[in-house]
């Protein structure tokens, strides 16, 4: 694994309380702060903009930036899903357990950028997410903050989705609440097909890895789950660990290994 990007904190906006804010993000997340981005000694610089914060690439012979990540909930492809794939037909709600009258309480332990936690919870489920990642966690953060000022995502994001950071296994042991559905989807080494660029699927990698210790995380998972685990794998890639899915979901490039738990 590569070691992690040098990061800075600063703003785009010239703005005391969005500089404050900067700053107490930076301290929080123990990274250097910076008032201006001209100030930068990184070329990564995690900034409050006029959108919303974002990582952006910022070459430091260049006052030119380009965003790397970034979470919107109610534009782009998520705003497009929520519009378009409502149906509780479709691959995920099927591995997710959905059923007419039945909407399983759902922990994402990899919620990465929240889109798939965002489809479930479009659909009505309550879905806790979990991040290891302090920083992708601060961009989840600011998305759903954004998310709740908006009148078409805010009924979605109030009641349904619930951001925690920290380590999945660590939280199902010590806060199990008694989910019916338990959600995976791992940073997989040789993929994944994203509309990110490859230039932030670097950058990301470097921030979560390549979710290495995702076997463990599944045992725990199939201990807990009170009806299901769903793990998300490239169409091709081999199963988490030995153990044999219950069944498969087959799409395109992807599939769903749907573990049958019954714990309950």
């Amino acid at each position: 694994m590569h070691p992690p990007p040098s990061i800075s904190v600063s703003s785009t906006i010239d703005s005391a309380i969005i500089l404050q804010k900067a700053a107490e993000l930076a301290k929080k997340l123990g990274l250097e702060f910076i008032p201006t981005p001209a100030e930068r000694s990184s070329e990564l610089l995690l900034a409050y903009t006029s959108e919303g914060l974002q990582l952006l690439h910022a070459p430091l012979a260049s006052d030119r930036f380009a965003t790397l990540v970034f979470v919107d909930f109610v534009h782009g492809k998520n705003g497009f899903r929520r519009m378009q794939n409502g149906s509780t037909k479709q691959a995920i709600a099927r591995a997710a357990g959905i059923k007419p009258g039945f909407r399983p309480a759902i922990f994402d332990g990899t919620a990465g950028l929240g889109g798939d936690a965002f489809v479930l919870a479009g659909l009505g489920c309550r879905v806790t997410m979990c991040e290891r990642s302090p920083i992708i966690s601060a961009l989840l953060a600011d998305g759903l903050e954004r998310a709740l000022q908006d009148r078409t995502t805010a009924e979605i994001v109030r009641h349904r989705m619930q951001l925690v950071v920290g380590d999945a296994t660590d939280f199902l042991v010590q806060n199990f609440e008694g989910y019916a559905t338990i959600y995976l989807d791992p940073m997989y080494p040789h993929r994944r097909s994203s509309a990110l660029n490859s230039q932030a699927m670097r950058t990301l990698r470097t921030l979560v890895g390549d979710d290495e210790d995702c076997g463990a995380v599944l045992e725990t998972a199939l201990k807990t789950a009170l009806n299901r685990v769903v793990v998300k794998r490239p169409r091709l890639a081999p199963t988490l660990t030995k153990t044999v899915p219950s069944h498969i979901i087959a799409m395109k490039n992807s599939r769903f290994d749907i573990y049958l738990t019954f714990n309950s």
